[in-house]
């Protein structure tokens, strides 16, 4: 069966893989630096490049998805820095702010 493996650099998924758990231990001058299995059969959900690995919490979690917003140690989610209303609402990272959707 295939297993997903990231590939770590500087706390950031650089690569992920798709093998067998065969494959990637039979491998190791392939798969040199820090690799951490992620998906079925793992502790960590899928991931993808751009991914934030926590190593103090051995946790992935997504990339900062604007520059102004700041992660929650707490929660380890992102949060923006004006609190989101309530209905359908967008960020704009021009004006710092949330943007009702009109439809």
């Amino acid at each position: 069966m295939e297993s997903y493996y990231a590939h770590i650099e500087d706390n950031t998924v650089t690569s992920v893989e798709v093998v067998t758990d065969e494959f990637f231990n039979a491998n190791p001058q392939r798969y040199t630096g820090l690799w951490l299995k992620v998906g079925n059969g793992s502790t960590r959900p899928y991931c993808g490049i751009g991914n934030i690995y926590l190593s103090v919490k051995d946790k992935i979690i997504q990339s900062q998805p604007y520059p102004s917003w700041t992660l929650n140690t707490k929660t380890d989610e992102w949060e923006a820095p004006v609190l989101k209303p309530e209905g359908n609402y967008y960020w704009d990272e021009k004006t710092l702010n949330w943007l009702k959707i009109i439809t």
